[in-house]
């Protein structure tokens, strides 16, 4: 048993801070309820006398989700190599991201997923939805970056980014990626794991897929059971390109071969149409919405969030600091004069637990209270945030303060699944090899690059 000792338990949907009180948690390895809150109420430390305190004051929450990215960019930051200028955004995925991409092999694909697991818990985050690329290493790349969630101990789900830009073989390698993955999650289950990672199926963009391709990724959404991970309408080319080759726009495009469903994340949706909204919010469909992404591609912004049903907030790789993302989706649909306000953000901010929700529900008793709480019997997903502020804290203002206040560097202590990875600000893991690692596997990535 670990006990978190007079905490204030911050919720954010619907927001509400507590007086002081005790938290314990049923950590790995305790039975079926292992990963779970197993108690809330005062002096639990008379009731559990033996259990391990994993920290006491401050604020805890449920852990934070970045609803997308890519941790192949965790190398790519101050990247010294020399790239082309981009007139515009398909230009610039030719002269970097495509470059990068093709660079990638095992080494560099593990170190990148090991610095970018160990970046998301520092930063309160203990979900990452991934969407991964490497054409030169397809095959068994999902579960290198799974073992490396593992390994820092991060809650997720995986996909491989497939795509008609480097042949028809290797889009088929990239669905048979995506499948054979899928069906390595279904055999933890099988043999009674609860497993930190899922799978969903993989796909760059419209512009990049086409109807052959598009077909068979329908077909592995259906034999598997899961849902597309696409990016669509990050810029006006997809949404262009759609309606001119193939006729349809580019959600219509996954929703006419069935591989829409409501675990279907989108990423970016910046230039999709009103239609294509009301066809993603009738199929529960999640939109991710990547906001310094944008601003740092000029893609434009998207000025139908609000009319989403289902948002959740990303970095396309941008790191995984959620606070900081929060903060960006705020000023910058201020800055456009949009109708929301901080506390719609929030709400955003915590629909990520509803995406993850739908993937790891089955692994929970029927009724649990969901990811996103502090509840007893939800996962124990949990955060200590170290906050002491110069105005009242309530569930009233909470949006306020994680707008104008609060960070990721207030992330005390940090819980998945009813293990604590970060303890005081200091990881439980070997974090000074994994980054001394990256900073010799980052030169690698970068000279492979401008050798291609």
């Amino acid at each position: 048993m670990i006990l978190f000792h007079n905490v204030r338990i911050l919720e954010l949907e619907p927001p509400s801070v507590s007086e002081p009180t005790d938290v314990a948690v049923y950590e790995s390895g305790e039975g079926d309820r292992a990963g779970t809150v197993a108690a809330i109420g005062p002096n639990l430390a008379v009731q559990y006398p033996t259990a391990k305190v994993a920290g006491e004051g401050g604020y805890l929450s449920a852990g934070l989700v970045c609803g997308h990215t890519h941790l192949y960019s965790a190398l790519a930051r101050g990247m010294l190599v020399d790239i082309k200028p981009s007139k515009d955004f398909a230009q610039l995925l030719d002269h970097l991201w495509w470059r990068l991409d093709r660079a990638i092999d095992p080494v560099i694909l593990r170190s990148s997923a090991l610095a970018g697991c160990s970046d998301a818990l520092k930063a309160g985050v203990t979900s990452l939805v991934d969407h991964h690329a490497s054409p030169e290493c397809i095959d068994g790349s999902l579960s290198i970056i799974r073992e490396a969630y593992e390994a820092v101990g991060v809650r997720g789900i995986l996909c491989y980014e497939t795509t008609d830009r480097n042949g028809m073989a290797g889009a088929r390698a990239g669905v048979a990626e995506n499948v054979r993955f899928a069906k390595e999650i279904d055999a933890i289950r099988v043999s009674s794991t609860k497993p930190l990672v899922e799978a969903s199926i993989g796909a760059h963009a419209s512009f990049t897929v086409g109807d052959e391709t598009l077909e068979a990724l329908a077909d592995a959404v259906r034999s598997t059971g899961r849902g597309i991970h696409i990016h669509l309408a990050e810029d006006k080319f997809d949404a262009v390109d759609a309606r001119h080759r193939f006729g349809k726009d580019p959600v219509e495009r996954i929703d006419a071969v069935g591989a829409l469903n409501d675990r279907s994340i989108i990423g970016h949706g910046v230039w999709l149409s009103p239609s294509e909204v009301e066809i993603m919010n009738a199929r529960g469909a999640f939109l991710a919405h990547n906001a310094r992404s944008n601003m740092n591609n000029s893609v434009g912004y998207n000025f139908l969030l609000p009319t989403f049903a289902n948002v959740v907030l990303g970095t396309d790789g941008m790191g995984a600091d959620m606070l900081e993302e929060f903060k960006f989706a705020v000023f910058r649909h201020r800055e456009s004069q949009g109708p929301w306000w901080p506390g719609d953000f929030l709400k955003v901010l915590h629909r990520g637990n509803a995406l993850i929700e739908r993937h790891f529900a089955q692994d929970f008793a029927p009724g649990f209270p969901g990811f996103g709480t502090v509840r007893v019997g939800a996962p124990a997903d949990l955060v200590l945030w170290d906050y002491d502020p110069p105005t009242p804290l309530v569930g009233d203002n909470i949006a306020g303060h994680f707008a104008f206040g609060m960070s990721s560097r207030s992330a005390r202590t940090v819980m998945v699944a009813g293990s604590v990875r970060i303890l005081d600000h200091r990881p439980l893991y070997d974090d000074a090899t994994i980054q001394a690692e990256a900073r010799e596997q980052a030169l690698r990535l970068w000279k492979r690059m401008e050798e291609r």
